[in-house]
């Protein structure tokens, strides 16, 4: 509720500031949006965009999405460079990922232009910058949110004495940003972080990370992955009888 309120509030700020310009033939809004609308984060860019279109129908507004599918960095920085240039927009949204937002982000912010970041949560991406926002938790909010659970919740059940835990992380900005917040944390509250186990999203084997998972002998297992990353080594975990 709080996220579409205030997208609400940003697409109504844009609407008046835009009929306060120059006048134009017609007082609709154009905004840009990237999402992967294809590939493996497909899933996830379609629906975050289904909730862009939704609150734009609770606005009322008269905007008009211009969208762009990115599924690399690269695709994404070209993507605000198009929507800038051939669509004059004066706000993007987007990207659900934490690649693509990095980069879309920085031109966006180059080119002194909105970037309104509706899901993805890798911290750099609003460090020192001026036109960057978002209304979702960063990266190690949520890795810090993991290792309290932990620590209040599930140390004191099963009372052990010395915790032990293991990070399975991506190998990207998301992974670090949330991985490196369950690190700082677990330190400070006395569970010992045994093994950082990172991979690349592209070339991954999960059989072999819940090999490595099974000789560290964790007693908690703090996984930052992507969907279908996710799911392929937690079943690898549980075929293996790795016990948590």
């Amino acid at each position: 509720m709080t996220r579409r309120l205030a997208l609400t509030a940003l697409i109504l700020l844009l609407a008046g500031a835009c009929s306060e310009s120059a006048p134009s033939l017609s007082h609709q809004l154009v905004l840009g949006a990237i999402y992967p609308l294809s590939g493996p984060q497909a899933q996830g860019g379609k629906r975050e965009l289904a909730g862009v279109q939704a609150a734009l129908r609770v606005s009322g507004a008269d905007v008009r999405l211009q969208v762009i599918d990115a599924t690399t960095p690269e695709q994404a920085s070209v993507a605000v460079d198009r929507l800038v240039r051939d669509y004059h927009v004066p706000a993007i949204l987007g990207t659900y990922g934490s690649t693509l937002s990095a980069a879309a982000s920085a031109r966006a912010e180059e080119l002194k232009t909105v970037y309104w970041e509706t899901g993805a949560v890798a911290d750099p991406i609003t460090v020192h910058r001026h036109y960057v926002f978002r209304t979702v938790a960063t990266g190690s909010a949520l890795g810090r949110m993991a290792v309290t659970f932990s620590h209040d919740v599930l140390v004191p059940g099963s009372h052990l004495a010395s915790p032990r835990a293991v990070i399975v992380r991506v190998d990207d900005i998301y992974g670090r940003s949330v991985g490196g917040g369950e690190q700082e944390l677990a330190q400070s509250m006395g569970i010992n972080v045994v093994d950082v186990i990172e991979y690349s999203p592209n070339v991954y084997d999960a059989n072999v990370i819940a090999a490595r998972l099974a000789r560290d002998r964790p007693d908690f297992l703090w996984d930052v992955s992507y969907l279908d990353d996710g799911v392929a080594i937690w079943n690898a975990i549980l075929n293996s009888h790795v016990t948590l």
